[in-house]
């Protein structure tokens, strides 16, 4: 396993703060730092967004210093390297926990990671923020496990929203990738379409590792689908529009917001989103904020952001702002968090529901034509 550990320069330190406030506080000299745990896929195929919320997370960890840090200390990220199975996960938050002894973590966006590692943060009883969207994962109750993203049921329903208002689409097809995000995405959307007397005409899965859904997809036109519902991964979720075009089915197409990221979008032409939409967890040009944010991590890392990184930006203030409210006392923590309302971030406002779900809104958006640019269409809040 990899491990990264970033060190930034803190200065000399202002004031000694007693181990009994800041509990992991490390000294070298003059110097202290409040070590933050952050266990992140940053190789195989799902550093695609594990990069993003990296760089976020360093992004966060320079501001809040910049700000004066955790009443007066620094804060310093320990990364463990989470690459793409449960077990490397489970191995990396476990080594950042026994090593480091953090008082809080952000783990992977990805909910069968999310799941796996559960019972260990339970031991480690320290707070943590993920970022996957599987319903599954907040049915668990894990006190300690705060989402920073919407779910995948919000998504879900949103897309099937919009399929029923403003597609019109009467015989949707619903394809998903074989995990607990897709079951749970497909799941959702087919139930919120027979509450409303719509019949999905297929469903169709494919594996994390699948390259060719051909026959997926042409089961579904087969079957009479006038529009496609896509809940999908960056990878897969890339070559499967890439697919419908090649394939020659015109029928609309709303996707889940992974095949929108930067490092999906690279592997895309303007030509493979035409009559496609997106429901993405929000539009970050879309407020001052949110602009602010993509500009100052484009002049930073030389590439764009996303709003998962934006997730894991906004995650790490509002930790921040918690320390500096109750110290780092992980109870402490874990009980100012349950009951943060309207928190703004760059992406979102956070509130905490009783199953620690902290956003509730996704954005659609559709693609400029002959471009890959995104046009926002409209905000759509589930509860």
């Amino acid at each position: 396993m990899k491990r990264i550990s970033l060190k930034f320069s803190v200065g000399v330190a202002r004031g000694i703060l007693g181990m009994a406030l800041l509990g992991t506080v490390a000294v070298a000299g003059a110097q202290q730092s409040i070590n933050i745990g952050a266990t992140v896929p940053l190789t195989g195929p799902l550093s695609l967004t594990g990069k993003q919320y990296f760089n976020s997370l360093k992004l966060a960890e320079e501001d809040i210093n910049k700000a004066g840090g955790v009443k007066g200390a620094k804060v310093s990220f320990s990364f463990e390297d989470a690459q793409a199975s449960n077990g490397t996960m489970i191995n990396a938050f476990v080594k950042v926990v026994q090593e480091r002894k953090p008082p809080f973590a952000f783990l992977t966006s990805y909910s069968t990671q999310n799941i796996a590692v559960a019972p260990e943060v339970t031991k480690a009883a320290i707070p943590v923020m993920y970022a996957g969207g599987a319903d599954a994962v907040a049915e668990l109750n894990n006190k300690w496990m705060f989402r920073i993203r919407p779910q995948d049921s919000t998504a879900a329903v949103a897309m099937a929203r919009y399929v029923k208002d403003k597609l019109k689409g009467v015989k949707p097809g619903i394809i998903y990738i074989q995990n607990d995000f897709g079951q749970g995405g497909a799941k959702a959307a087919t139930k919120f379409l027979e509450d409303q007397g719509i019949k999905a005409v297929g469903t169709e899965s494919y594996g994390q590792n699948d390259k060719d859904m051909s026959a997926q997809l042409l089961n579904l036109k087969d079957k009479g689908a006038d529009v496609i519902l896509a809940f999908v991964y960056p990878q897969d979720g890339a070559l499967l529009l890439r697919q419908i075009k090649t394939l020659g089915l015109s029928q609309p197409v709303i996707s889940s917001s992974a095949a929108f990221v930067p490092a999906a979008m690279q592997l895309l032409s303007p030509s493979d989103l035409v009559n496609v939409w997106g429901v993405i967890d929000a539009h970050l040009p879309g407020t001052p904020k949110g602009k602010e944010f993509l500009e100052r991590y484009k002049a930073k890392f030389g590439t764009d952001a996303d709003p998962y990184g934006a997730a894991y930006y906004d995650g790490a203030l509002l930790m921040a702002q918690a320390m500096n409210a109750v110290g780092t006392d992980p109870a402490a923590l874990q009980a100012y968090l349950s009951k943060v309302k309207n928190y703004q971030g760059v992406s979102h406002v956070y509130t905490f529901d009783d199953r620690r779900n902290g956003v509730h809104d996704v954005a659609v958006v559709k693609f400029r034509a002959g471009t890959k640019d995104m046009d926002y269409l409209e905000s759509i809040t589930v509860k």
